[in-house]
């Protein structure tokens, strides 16, 4: 005679299922770290969670940021990853160990993993959008694998960027910001975002795309024309969102914003138009208006 399934059997069941899944692996290669990185597969129920936080906070994207980096870290295998720093005093490599933490590497690698992870669990790639020029209703669908390829043809060494006046010479670092600062300056972002009509929106996603921008900075190098030893450096990484606004605002108007040579049109163009180029210029199947308004559009649509 056969057994009758319990509960309890049942529940033995659901753990065996959920042990398997749990450790199927897909292996990432993570290019701040230079190593290659274990993520088990995202389930069903993980899927529809994140989902539904995106589709519930579609304008609130301080909620959705943190919900897809949540989702990384929850999908990591790796416990402990090796860490390389350099001993200020004797100039070797001291190696350590730390836990995976998203919010601890790049932008770059979060868009990087998540199109990883949305290839590999075949997660829904048709995006809808509102064309900004008709107000007519678009959609296309995402190559996982071309954005992937493309991606990685990535230089992401730092880029040291230079400019002078008569009084000063200024040297900016340049690369790519961390999770943990984007997701700081959503926090803040949104602060000012809420509660403001449509007019104060846009002039606030403009204000915010260049806060967004001076993210990018690492460090600035400053040496008076006049005396070479009044040299100022300041390293941008151990700022805070408000500390590196601050900072920003006390330099001339033309060596931040300048069309011609100043360092936030340089970083638009070497930085974000180049990580936009790895999605799809798109264009509106009604009016032909091309859908690309900086870091976020094509991407920021689904990422």
């Amino acid at each position: 005679m056969s057994k009758i399934s319990t509960p309890t059997g049942n529940n033995a069941i659901l753990n065996s299922f959920k042990n398997k899944f749990a450790t199927t692996v897909n292996v990432v290669h993570v290019n701040s770290l230079d190593r290659d990185i274990k993520f088990r597969e995202v389930s069903v129920t993980e899927q529809k969670t994140l989902s539904k936080i995106m589709i519930e906070n579609e304008n609130r994207r301080d909620i959705v940021y943190d919900a897809q980096c949540a989702l990384i870290n929850k999908l990591c295998l790796d416990d402990k990853i090796p860490v390389e720093t350099i001993n200020p005093e004797t100039g070797e490599k001291v190696v350590s160990y730390k836990n995976f933490d998203i919010y601890d590497l790049t932008e770059f690698d979060r868009i990087r993993i998540l199109m990883e992870i949305y290839q590999n669990n075949y997660f829904h790639n048709n995006i809808e959008y509102v064309c900004p020029v008709c107000s007519q209703k678009n959609s296309y669908t995402l190559d996982f694998n071309n954005i992937i390829v493309k991606l990685n043809e990535f230089d992401l060494k730092d880029v040291s960027y230079y400019l002078e006046d008569k009084n000063y010479k200024y040297n900016f670092v340049l690369n790519y910001p961390t999770v943990r600062s984007v997701s700081e300056f959503y926090k803040q972002y949104m602060k000012k975002y809420r509660g403001t009509n449509k007019k104060q929106q846009e002039v606030l996603d403009n204000l915010g795309n260049i806060d967004y921008i001076n993210l990018f900075i690492k460090r600035i190098e400053l040496i008076n024309q006049n005396d070479p030893n009044d040299k100022q450096i300041a390293d941008l990484t151990i700022m805070t969102y408000s500390d590196i606004d601050e900072l920003i605002s006390y330099f001339p108007q033309n060596i931040i914003f300048s069309e011609d040579k100043g360092v936030l049109k340089y970083i638009a163009k070497e930085f974000i138009e180049k990580i936009n180029s790895a999605f799809s210029y798109e264009k509106c199947q009604f009016c032909g208006a091309e859908t690309r308004e900086g870091i976020g559009s094509t991407s920021d649509f689904f990422l």
